[in-house]
């Protein structure tokens, strides 16, 4: 896991679509999958329900935006 992963993660929660959040983030939208999946995966949990029309997040997702935001936070006041 890498900042990184929480800021892409965090812009599908934010936005709720991968489209746009990958325009948001300025990377393609299946490298943002990717990323999203891999997180998923390294966590060993669901963060997104994906339906063909909508994303929606997870409970535990909402949880680990939570901190993602807290940690996003910490990390830009040390810069």
């Amino acid at each position: 896991m890498n900042i990184r992963d929480l800021r892409y993660f965090l812009a599908v929660a934010e936005v709720q679509h991968f489209g746009q959040a990958a325009e948001q983030c300025s990377i393609s939208q299946p490298t943002l999958s990717g990323q999203i999946k891999k997180l998923e995966e390294e966590l060993g949990v669901m963060l997104l329900e994906r339906s063909n029309r909508r994303v929606m997040v997870t409970e535990i997702g909402e949880q680990v935006a939570r901190s993602a935001r807290r940690i996003l936070r910490e990390v830009d006041t040390i810069h």
